[in-house]
């Protein structure tokens, strides 16, 4: 993968991880298509704003929010993006992990879908389960 989808992909992330929608939309182009699956089900946005809102809304009752791990290659003509995030919503301690399957034009993610596991319940060391189901919505 060349060195400017890289730094698009680490961007992506570092935005998300950072709680930051101004640093996410910039990642998108302006009409953007972004569609997500998630739980609850589809989500569709069009437009760099509109995808960085939704992004940002599904993290931003989390206390703690830290990237476990992140990678992007490329296949074909699309940049695949994985990232996997732990944290705690509600005193809750959750793991996420999203994949995104992206069209780049210009240096902006023109298109993107997106596969999220969705919150899934973790102990504080990762390993007693608790339940929690459908926190991402919007």
């Amino acid at each position: 993968m060349d060195a400017v989808h890289d730094s698009l992909a680490q961007r992506l992330v570092a935005g998300i991880a950072a709680q930051d929608e101004a640093a996410i939309a910039a990642c998108f182009a302006t009409d953007a298509a972004f569609r997500a699956l998630i739980p609850p089900g589809l989500r569709e946005r069009t437009g760099a704003a509109p995808t960085a809102s939704l992004i940002a809304s599904w993290f931003r009752d989390s206390t703690e929010l830290d990237l476990v791990d992140q990678h992007a290659d490329e296949v074909g003509d699309r940049m695949l993006i994985r990232y996997r995030f732990v944290g705690v919503e509600g005193g809750q301690p959750y793991i996420v992990e999203q994949h995104l399957s992206c069209v780049i034009s210009n240096d902006k993610i023109q298109r993107a879908d997106m596969l999220c596991s969705g919150f899934r319940p973790r102990g504080r060391d990762e390993g007693e389960a608790t339940t929690r189901e459908g926190t991402l919505g919007s």
